[in-house]
């Protein structure tokens, strides 16, 4: 079987509808070997190895802009990637297989030579985890659950040998955890650099057929968002407790594809209420010490019905025992009401990772809306 036939089953759910043309143009595969090394973030981390390898490979489509979203992100790449990685120590890390999405977008893009970056969250399943049975691997402090959130970023240049073939460097970082759903939950970072070759059997460049679309105005906007999340807490495999969250922030938007954020973001944590009333302490206080709040800068990458979010936060408010100096959100939003006109302009699923000077504290879900 040639290798133009192998891509076109493997590429068969993306391309299975395509119209008109050769059903494979702007559809390719990219390898990527990766060199890297596991970061410690916390003291309680287990050894590190003296380095780590991976193998990142992505089903790609270069966008025609049939969509209006694609002709307003100038034409990005998308697709799937699928990662594994030996991370160097197997009795402690064991493998990690990562699924996720891939957005890639232009930096710099010349007619041989550009400068892209690429992210996205998905899934990951890891071979070794924390546990007292059956299999006595308690080194492992890293995860506590085989299904992980998989996060991959990568920023590459690229040169074009030809419409077909592509070479490129760069450098890569990867993430897992589990959001403290299940303890333990250090997580593992990974960082290091990738040489790769991007290949398409037909071509880079397909036909665009998308209009420019009207500029849309820079409006600002009222938000609010509201979700729940589960973790356990202090003990492994002991009681899930929920964590409500509330924000309330303003939007800005700009070049009609992007928003700014900034608000405020409210936790309230059943499990520190559950600690301090086994504990007695601050006796009749338990709820006003078991929240926290934190005033945050943020940014949303407006994909279609896909809104990909990132936010900085500083606390104002701890819990009792949480002193952390800064918080992060990272996750997805999809749309179900996306317009510019009426009362309810958005209406959102959400779904993001928590976490504390890095380290992930817990899964959120829930919904959001702006006027």
């Amino acid at each position: 079987m040639s290798l133009r036939a192998l891509l076109l089953l493997a590429l068969y759910p993306f391309v299975s509808q395509a119209k008109g043309g050769d059903a494979l143009a702007g559809y390719g595969i990219e390898v990527n070997p990766v060199y890297g090394k596991v970061l410690k973030h916390n003291y309680i981390f287990p050894p590190v190895p003296k380095q780590s390898y991976a193998v990142d490979i992505a089903l790609l489509k270069q966008t025609d802009g049939s969509k209006e979203w694609q002709v307003r992100r100038k034409y990005p790449m998308v697709g799937v990637g699928i990662t594994y990685t030996d991370y160097g120590i197997d009795s402690v890390y064991g493998k990690c297989i990562g699924l996720y999405p891939v957005w890639e977008f232009p930096i710099i893009r010349g007619e041989k030579l550009e400068w892209t970056c690429r992210f996205g969250y998905g899934i990951g399943y890891v071979t070794k985890r924390f546990e007292r049975h059956p299999s006595f691997d308690t080194v492992n402090n890293l995860v506590g659950s085989r299904l992980n959130n998989f996060t991959m970023f990568t920023t590459q240049l690229r040169y074009k040998l030809s419409h077909n073939l592509h070479l490129h460097a760069g450098f890569n970082f990867s993430h897992i955890s589990n959001g403290s759903f299940r303890l333990p939950n250090l997580g593992v970072n990974m960082y290091g650099g990738h040489v790769g070759v991007r290949y398409f059997p037909v071509t880079d460049n397909p036909d665009r057929i998308g209009a420019t679309p009207g500029r849309l105005p820079n409006r600002w906007m009222v938000q609010a968002r509201i979700g729940m999340g589960m973790t356990e807490y202090n003990n492994v495999d002991g009681p899930m407790y929920p964590v409500y969250a509330a924000t309330l922030y303003a939007s800005k938007r700009y070049g009609s594809r992007n928003k700014i954020l900034a608000g405020i973001d409210y936790s309230y944590f059943t499990a520190m209420h559950a600690f301090l009333r086994y504990n007695e302490i601050e006796v009749g206080k338990e709820a006003s010490q078991s929240w926290e709040g934190v005033i945050f800068a943020g940014h949303e990458f407006v994909i279609g019905r896909v809104g990909v979010i990132a936010q900085l936060g500083v606390p104002f408010r701890h819990s009792y025992i949480n002193k952390d100096k800064t918080i992060q959100k990272l996750g997805y939003a999809y749309y179900i009401i996306q317009q510019e006109k009426g009362i309810l302009k958005e209406l959102t699923l959400n779904g993001f990772i928590k976490s504390n000077n890095l380290e992930a504290s817990h899964l959120e879900f829930g919904l959001g809306m702006g006027i």
